[in-house]
């Protein structure tokens, strides 16, 4: 993760100069800066956070809700320091921080993540209990038998504690799990009830529409997302799960619109340029260039990188020989030789 993270310092600083033509600013840039110090600056910030926030995460003698928050926190930064943290954590005596540690493991990828998580299905306390299985059950379809009958034991137990809180959070936390388990009528039911509420209306309209799609309902799904942008016209999270409806649908013209539209609300989102890129490249290759470029000016991940140099080469971009120079630094050979072939 730490080689990673330095080649991320100096390719962006090496994309920016490529991109000086062709790629726009975006608006929180600091234009007047350089971008090797901007780059430079935010890396050392992060990993600056990430050290402070995994040493208080561990420290024994902090306040337990000190060592909380900083569990939640490690939630938006995976890296290797913070995954140690969260390791121990979900093997502290407290109970609290092995809840807030099961947060901290939220964004590894779920074979790990089974693996560190887990062990708490089984653990003393119910609200623990409850909290690894928020955590699995959202990828209960990808798991093989014996994972899924682990889950199961305790599912039960986890809907009635679920049910005994009235709240709309939590009524609607026990809706996703259904749906998660694929209980999707009691999940709808649950959704209608709680779409009426202004203040939690987009976030249900997602959760029902997602619910449609797991039933293969896409247009269903799409008539729910309609609605909801009618009354929200400016969530970049609506705009996103709109297109991806519609590709399944196989509108993909429309669908490249509304993934437009969600990077103009979400402009630092890295993903939504990317897919914005994908999505715009049969319609306008120099706007498909142009996302790819900006997915990697925010991310400065290797592998938008490699989704610039691939349009680079498959149009002859004057700049495809310095960006796959770039990426030569951290992919394997082989990735190069693919790409030059194409």
């Amino acid at each position: 993760m730490k080689n990673r993270h330095l080649f991320a310092l100096g390719a962006m600083a090496t994309i920016f100069s490529l991109l000086a033509v062709s790629a726009e600013p975006q608006k929180d840039q600091v234009t007047k800066t350089k971008p090797q110090s901007v780059a430079a600056s935010a890396q050392e910030s992060t990993a600056q956070q990430i050290q402070r926030l995994s040493y208080t995460a561990q420290n024994q003698s902090e306040n337990v809700q000190c060592r909380v928050d900083a569990l939640h926190q490690l939630s938006q930064f995976p890296n290797q320091n913070a995954l140690v943290a969260v390791s121990r954590a979900l093997k502290d005596a407290n109970s609290d921080i092995r809840q807030a540690a099961i947060v901290g493991a939220k964004p590894y990828q779920f074979e790990y993540r089974w693996k560190l998580v887990a062990p708490l299905l089984n653990d003393e306390s119910s609200d623990v209990q409850l909290a690894a299985l928020v955590n699995l059950i959202p990828d209960y379809t990808n798991m093989n038998e014996q994972q899924q009958q682990q889950l199961d034991k305790i599912y039960p137990s986890a809907i009635q504690q679920l049910k005994q809180h009235s709240g709309s959070e939590k009524q609607l936390l026990l809706a996703d799990v259904y749906r998660w388990h694929q209980d999707f009528s009691s999940a709808e039911l649950i959704y209608q009830q709680l779409i009426t509420n202004p203040a939690m209306a987009t976030q249900v309209s997602l959760s029902l529409s997602d619910n449609y799609r797991a039933q293969q309902r896409d247009e269903k799904a799409l008539e729910v997302l309609n609605r909801a942008i009618e009354n929200d016209s400016m969530s970049a999270q609506l705009y996103y799960s709109k297109a991806l409806t519609l590709v399944r649908i196989g509108n993909k013209n429309e669908a490249a619109n509304a993934i437009e539209k969600a990077t103009k609300y979400a402009p630092d989102n890295s993903y939504y340029w990317y897919l914005n890129g994908v999505l715009q490249e049969p319609i306008d290759v120099a706007k498909a260039t142009n996302s790819f470029e900006k997915a990697y000016l925010i991310s400065g991940a290797p592998e938008q990188l490699y989704a610039v140099c691939d349009i680079y080469v498959r149009t002859g971009h004057a700049k495809a020989d310095v960006c796959l120079a770039e990426l030569q630094k951290v992919a394997p050979p082989y990735v190069i030789e693919e790409l030059k072939k194409k």
